[in-house]
């Protein structure tokens, strides 16, 4: 005869499942998405993502650059653009 798996045995393979796609989450979302390249076909991208920094759950300041100036803002429920000044090319 065969036993069958108890109850916490099913639950404890659940939640580690579940913990391991939380952790898959987080980890693509910390180090995978930011460094997407927004340029197509191949070319130099006018806007480039320089970085991201959560504040909350539902803001985040991002620090852009387009075009020879860089920006920052604030997105979220209402974006702002915080800041605006010209890219130094340092030497």
């Amino acid at each position: 005869m065969q036993q069958s798996p108890s109850f916490l045995a099913a639950l404890l393979g659940l939640c580690f499942v579940l913990g391991l796609i939380i952790l898959c989450s987080y980890l693509a979302k910390r180090f995978i998405v930011p460094k997407i390249n927004l340029s197509k076909n191949g070319k130099v991208a006018d806007l480039e993502l320089l970085e991201m920094k959560q504040i909350d759950i539902k803001n985040k300041l991002v620090l852009c650059r387009c075009k020879n100036k860089e920006y920052l803002l604030l997105c979220g429920e209402k974006s702002v653009v915080v800041d605006q000044f010209e890219h130094k090319v340092e030497e």
